[in-house]
């Protein structure tokens, strides 16, 4: 979608604008939580000691942590943040997508009475924001007809951060789903070699998923939660997708900026 302005005091918001933001983003998560998996995993219980010891007293040393204790908890702590900050940029990018989407959809009535228009959007936007992820989903349905197969995969985020938060990673029964569980899905790339040789193997998003059960504590590995990163890419590629169509649909193709 072009970002291109004839009038350069109108603002216009563009599903490029939007996708490149955001994706660009998600990429500086993945950055920052493989370069504290990493930290994590390579400090020493000597180096902990040292930087423990540098100013040779502690707040309450009675209760200071030992190294092995330490190690679980900052991963605990990693967990924690990782969902959190994907679940943030997920209801952001939909945020922005709602609004590209209903400026769409009030074109011709923006046309006709901008104040109004205007008016009505702002209320509108102003209930997205503040609605949670299930609601958000719904809306998007109920709106724009728009869809997505990894709505329970971000679901699932915000149930599990509520857990961790709320019961120290604990699944309780109002996480689960109708089977008993809650499941997180991945995707990862998964290597498909070739019958013949001399031809190249196939590389493709595979999908796992991990279900935890009532009782259970919530303990991702290292690749799972990096994996998390790539799932929540999937989905933003849907939504951009399924917000182009809903353009082409309501503008005509080629027509699908949409000012403010």
């Amino acid at each position: 979608m072009s970002e291109e302005q004839n009038n350069p005091k109108q603002q216009v918001i563009s599903l490029q604008a939007i996708s490149r933001h955001f994706l660009g983003a998600l990429q500086r998560q993945f950055d920052l939580l493989a370069f504290n998996l990493a930290a994590s995993q390579s400090v020493s219980a000597e180096n902990y000691d040292t930087f423990s010891g540098m100013t040779r007293i502690m707040p309450v040393a009675p209760i200071h942590m030992p190294f092995d204790a330490m190690k679980g908890y900052v991963h605990g702590l990693i967990l924690r943040q990782a969902l959190n900050d994907l679940l943030g940029l997920a209801a952001a990018c939909m945020d922005n997508c709602h609004l590209l989407c209903t400026l769409i959809a009030n074109k011709a009535a923006m046309e006709k009475d901008p104040k109004a228009t205007n008016e009505l959007i702002g209320q509108k936007q102003n209930a997205f924001v503040n609605s949670s992820i299930p609601d958000k989903f719904e809306a998007f349905e109920k709106e724009f007809g728009i869809t997505n197969s990894l709505e329970d995969a971000v679901t699932t985020l915000g149930i599990a951060l509520r857990a961790l938060m709320q019961h120290n990673g604990v699944v309780s029964a109002e996480d689960v789903d109708e089977d008993g569980e809650l499941a997180f899905e991945f995707k990862t790339v998964q290597t498909i070699q070739p019958l013949k040789p001399e031809d190249k193997p196939e590389v493709r998003l595979a999908d796992t998923r991990r279900a935890f059960k009532v009782g259970d504590a919530i303990d991702l590995t290292n690749s799972e939660m990096l994996s998390l990163n790539v799932t929540v890419a999937d989905f933003f590629h849907k939504l951009f997708k399924a917000v182009d169509a809903f353009g082409e649909k309501t503008l005509g193709k080629g027509a699908d900026n949409a000012g403010n």
